[in-house]
């Protein structure tokens, strides 16, 4: 596929959508961001409008929990329309692969429409840090859990049906001791402690991440 490089555009010109960054109250006696159903509500409308654009079939392509959120927007009838192609956006803002002289495009999310996705909120505090939480796990803290095993497991369903209702009744009622979880947006250390499961699972899937590309790396190089 023949682009010229004007068709590739930076990912400043695209309109992206963020919870954006919260900042303390100007009155230490205030308490500090402490983010209720009422704000998940807002973060899921947010969501759903999102899903709505050309762009958003990069959700359902990244897989994992940001797969399931994209599903939770628009229903399970929307995954055969993947398959429909790339939308407007893939070659100007997407993925670009060059294999054996072709150029492939594909729709990806930017690391800020993940972090959407996920419903994260960049706290700043009184001390000029930074605290990033989020409603639902980062990919790096799913990536880690228990639940990571390759696919959407009835497992991973149960929990994210589990943690929805939770966050809708506002009350917590599982590992509230362990990780501090009032069903708000957790750190990404909160929701490591929260999503351990079986130990063993992690080692497993990156066994099998290995296995993988020894196999790829055996096949590109017999052919």
């Amino acid at each position: 596929m023949s682009v010229s490089p004007q068709a590739r555009r930076p990912l400043t010109e695209l309109h992206t959508y963020s919870l954006g960054h919260v900042y303390p109250p100007n009155n230490n006696k205030l308490p500090r961001f402490r983010p209720v159903y009422a704000d998940y509500i807002v973060y899921e409308q947010h969501r759903h409008e999102f899903m709505n654009q050309p762009r958003a079939r990069a959700a359902l392509l990244h897989g994992g929990l940001v797969w399931r959120l994209a599903l939770h927007s628009l229903g399970f009838d929307i995954l055969p329309s993947v398959l429909d192609g790339i939308s407007r956006e893939a070659v100007p803002f997407g993925l670009m692969l060059d294999v054996n002289g072709q150029t492939y495009f594909d729709d990806e999310l930017s690391e800020e429409e993940v972090d959407f996705m996920c419903g994260t909120y960049y706290v700043h505090n009184n001390d000029g840090n930074v605290e990033i939480v989020s409603w639902w796990p980062r990919p790096q803290a799913w990536a880690a859990s228990g639940l990571n095993v390759g696919f959407w497991s009835s497992r991973c369903e149960s929990w994210f049906l589990s943690r929805l209702e939770n966050i809708r009744q506002g009350v917590s009622r599982e590992r509230h001791q362990s990780t501090n979880d009032a069903n708000g947006p957790m750190t990404g250390k909160q929701w490591k402690g929260s999503l351990k499961f079986n130990p063993g699972t992690n080692k497993m899937m990156k066994n099998v991440d290995a296995a993988c590309c020894s196999l790829l790396t055996t096949a590109f190089t017999e052919t």
